[in-house]
């Protein structure tokens, strides 16, 4: 027998079927991406109609509906909240707001008849030094004073019931330091539609007076209260 050239190694002859390319499977590709498509649709549906809600709820109908549901009540709180709801559709021509501390004494006027201008300048007249001194006054200005948060926030804490530990409620008074260190308050009130189990506010922010879901975005809290109530 002749040596192969390769030293030992003889060529093996393969004898068996001829091997077949592996066939592509045309609709299974179709079919996973069918399925991913629906789950997508499926599952991503209730978050689409959760945005979408989130971006029409806190409409002028809304401030209608809650108005409604909500003017029948005698709760001090309820009444601060419709007054307040008033605000946000209102044309600022008859009840202009100049600011969350003016909000806040409009709302308290209208909806309760609690004069806060008058009795902060009462309070601040008898214990002017238990006021912050910021601004290099010499006594209480009537005029001035009710226009200044840190004022109105004091005379809360003396006056109100602080209750910055319990649950929030509609008709709380919130006082926050905003990153820019001014001081910053709202009242509180339900939220719009299927929001009406939740807490928003009511302030005035960027020139006109908004009812938004921002309660939580203002981590710097002073103190909230329930005055009046």
């Amino acid at each position: 027998m002749p040596r192969s050239p390769y030293g030992t190694l003889d060529t093996i002859e393969y004898i068996g079927p001829r091997p077949q390319k592996p066939k592509k499977n045309f609709f299974g590709g179709w079919v996973i991406l069918l399925i991913s498509v629906g789950m997508g649709l499926f599952f991503g549906r209730p978050l689409l109609a959760s945005l979408r809600s989130e971006q029409v709820v806190a409409t002028e109908a809304a401030a209608d509906r809650m108005i409604e549901e909500l003017q029948e009540s005698q709760k001090p709180g309820d009444r601060l909240a419709v007054t307040a709801l008033r605000m946000t559709k209102q044309d600022q021509s008859e009840h202009a707001v100049s600011s969350s501390a003016d909000l806040l004494l409009k709302s308290y006027r209208m909806a309760l008849g609690i004069d806060i201008k008058e009795l902060l300048h009462e309070d601040m007249s008898n214990a002017f030094a238990q006021y912050p001194q910021l601004w290099y006054e010499r006594g209480p200005d009537k005029e001035v004073d009710s226009s200044r948060i840190p004022n109105i926030q004091r005379f809360f804490h003396r006056s109100g019931d602080d209750v910055s530990q319990s649950e929030f409620e509609v008709g709380d008074v919130i006082f926050w330091t905003l990153p820019d260190g001014n001081a910053h308050c709202a009242l509180i009130v339900p939220g719009p539609g299927v929001h009406a189990n939740e807490k928003w506010i009511v302030h005035h922010w960027q020139n006109g007076v908004a009812w938004e879901n921002k309660l939580k975005e203002f981590p710097m809290v002073l103190g909230r209260y329930r005055f009046g109530q």
